[in-house]
């Protein structure tokens, strides 16, 4: 797993029920595909709400679809809104937002004029800086009820297949069929695992909007093993959630099999006490599916796998107990060489400022990267690295080299390794160095 799971958001709402007419297919295509971003195992797509083009996450483990944020100096118009109050994970008391029941959502031509929505505009729950990409909201499981939709992680594409038969003319004997339970709405299903000694089935659900591959709510039988840490697992409405992060022996999927796959065990308290189905042992995530091609048959009660180039790779994390985020952009001077006769009068060179008879200055946005989180007795923290500081360097180069993404990834390298890293911290410039560290 190439991302660490920043956000986990399933929202319970305190309305019993939002009235969905459901999508409608409105292309000519007898099937739709739609260029998506992974980022984090998540999956982000392009979809227009009112008229308004938004990137939302999918997720199959929310109960309702939301908007967090809106797009730089644009707006929507939501039609007929009330305030509601909804509770979810790491929120001990209810947060006000406004739920609309009709707008309009447009997928590359699939449509649903009566979409309802819940609309929380606050920046707390914003996971734009976190993923280091835009994210508006969430979409979902409505998006996966009437149709068949499959999830190439590798290729970054989703389509969605308007007739059964369209599927049946592929060869999809070189998927395993996996039967899931619909509760609620959402998809749950059987997994076989080892912790320890013990080995178990488990009940979970099926969350690709969880970017961890496993989360298990222990209780008297499973129970975390002594290889472990405490870490901060995802965020919730109202802050973190906090927990601990291990690894099982093996998880079985049919006849997919993973050994020593990371598990995350959020600690009880952070759980609301509505909404987690009986029988439910956690959530099977992001981290597992995006090794493979994954096709959603909600009408068949089935998903179909195929693995991917990614299937066997390393259940890495985080060694750095770092986490980092963008906060804002800022100009950045870059110098460039050049020759007097370079330019010409109708060529644009505002962002250009002239420092010599050969040399030209150029300022260009950037983001900035800021320290979000630091994880207790990790090796950032030994090394003296505090929450909010604005990272300079990293490794001997200039931070705007790198995204988030490439960050991630070198925390994740190997153990061992040497972090350099040179922060700004209330105006001055503090050098640090650390080894990344292997706990589990």
């Amino acid at each position: 797993m190439k991302f660490k799971f920043f956000f986990f958001i399933t929202f319970l709402i305190s309305i019993t029920a939002f009235c969905q007419d459901g999508f409608q297919w409105n292309s000519k295509r007898s099937k739709i595909d739609i260029p998506v971003q992974v980022v984090a195992n998540l999956v982000i797509i392009p979809v227009e709400i009112n008229n308004v083009k938004l990137h939302m996450l999918l997720d199959t483990g929310a109960e309702s679809s939301m908007i967090f944020s809106l797009p730089e100096n644009d707006s929507i118009e939501f039609a007929h809104t009330k305030k509601v109050m909804i509770k979810g994970l790491g929120s001990e008391e209810p947060i006000e937002a406004l739920y609309s029941g009709k707008n309009a959502i447009d997928i590359s031509g699939y449509k649903n004029s009566r979409f309802p929505l819940l609309i929380v505009l606050d920046q707390d729950v914003n996971i734009s800086a976190r993923l280091g990409i835009e994210v508006n909201g969430i979409l979902n499981n409505s998006f996966f009820k009437n149709k068949i939709i499959e999830i190439n992680y590798a290729k970054k594409k989703l389509t969605i297949y308007k007739d059964r038969e369209i599927l049946e003319k592929r060869k999809i004997e070189a998927y395993d069929k996996i039967p899931i339970r619909i509760i609620r709405e959402r998809p749950y299903v059987n997994v076989e695992t080892k912790i320890g000694e013990t080995q178990m089935n488990l009940n979970l659900l099926v969350d690709i909007g969880l970017s961890d591959g496993l989360w298990l709510f222990e209780n008297d039988s499973i129970k975390v093993k002594t290889a472990n840490f405490e870490d901060i697992l995802g965020r919730g409405l109202n802050g973190s959630i906090i927990g601990k992060k291990s690894r099982v022996n093996h998880i079985s999927i049919s006849d997919f099999e993973f050994s020593e796959a990371l598990v995350s065990y959020p600690y009880k308290e952070y759980f609301p006490k509505l909404g987690i189905a009986e029988g439910r042992n956690g959530s099977l995530g992001g981290g597992i599916f995006h090794r493979f091609t994954v096709i959603f048959d909600y009408q068949e009660n089935r998903i179909l796998l195929k693995p991917n180039s990614k299937f066997s790779d390393p259940f890495n994390y985080n060694m750095s107990g770092m986490e980092v985020q963008h906060n804002g952009v800022e100009f950045v001077k870059e110098s460039m060489r050049t020759t007097d006769n370079r330019t010409n009068a109708s060529e644009d060179v505002s962002h250009l400022i002239k420092g010599g008879s050969n040399l030209l200055y150029k300022f260009t946005l950037k983001p900035v990267f800021e320290v979000a989180t630091i994880r207790k007795n990790s090796p950032a923290a030994l090394a003296g690295i505090l929450p909010g500081d604005k990272v300079i360097k990293l490794n001997k180069k200039n931070i705007h080299k790198y995204t988030i993404q490439k960050i991630t990834e070198l925390l994740q390298s190997e153990e061992g390794k040497w972090i350099y890293i040179d922060v700004e911290r209330n105006g001055y410039l503090i050098s640090y160095k650390f080894q990344l560290q292997k706990i589990i």
